[in-house]
């Protein structure tokens, strides 16, 4: 998949944000075959130009639109969460933060209309998958490097368990979500599941 005209990782201006927060509001409201550019450039206040002169497509944008929703996943304050906690509770609460997140309405809904387009259009899924869990991947794995630096865990590849963490930690709760059968209880659900989830991990990846 091409690279965005635009990162999204770095700053960018009023335009090009207020562009990115209407596709993400057209894409939810509208799903991804309906929303059109035409559209998203009325909603963002701007000319259709404008909107391609930063975004050569909807694929561009509705990945664009995935990094804004995982952005706003991540804690604000990572750094100071790090240097706070104890290994173990750095994990715990950094691990609740992103379940709670990807819970969200919207960041489920997302989910669902890159799962249904991805079969007729790769591109939406590849976008979803790179702007999604593999942008989380990248941003968590430092703080695992870190970790097994100061001898916490036994790893040789921090990506690669950022992942089994993910799957741990997710499953089978966002599944259910997922499908319209949460539990009633889903505050209580998230620390049953993340709470297993970083035990099973911890029993993984401890030293030996």
């Amino acid at each position: 998949m091409p690279e965005l005209a635009v990162q999204i990782d770095a700053p960018i201006d009023e335009k090009t944000a207020a562009i990115v927060d209407a596709a993400r509001k057209t894409f939810l409201s509208r799903g991804f075959d309906a929303a059109s550019m035409d559209h998203i450039a009325l909603t963002a206040g701007v000319s259709k130009r404008t909107v391609y002169n930063r975004f050569r497509s909807k694929e561009e944008l509705f990945g664009a639109a995935i990094t804004e929703t995982c952005q706003n996943l991540l804690p604000v304050n990572v750094d100071d969460i790090e240097a706070s906690l104890e290994p173990h509770e750095l994990v715990l609460e950094l691990s609740r933060q992103v379940v709670r997140g990807i819970l969200q309405p919207e960041a489920l809904s997302l989910r669902r209309i890159a799962a249904f387009e991805a079969e007729r259009t790769p591109a939406i899924g590849q976008a979803f998958l790179e702007h999604g869990p593999q942008w989380m991947v990248d941003k968590y794995a430092p703080i695992m490097e870190r970790l097994a630096e100061k001898g916490v865990f036994e790893i040789a590849d921090a990506r690669q368990a950022i992942w089994q963490l993910g799957a741990l930690i997710t499953e089978p709760l966002h599944t259910m979500v997922l499908m319209g059968a949460g539990p009633d209880n889903l505050e209580k659900a998230i620390d049953d599941q993340v709470n297993r989830g970083v035990a099973a991990f911890m029993k993984i990846y401890s030293p030996s």
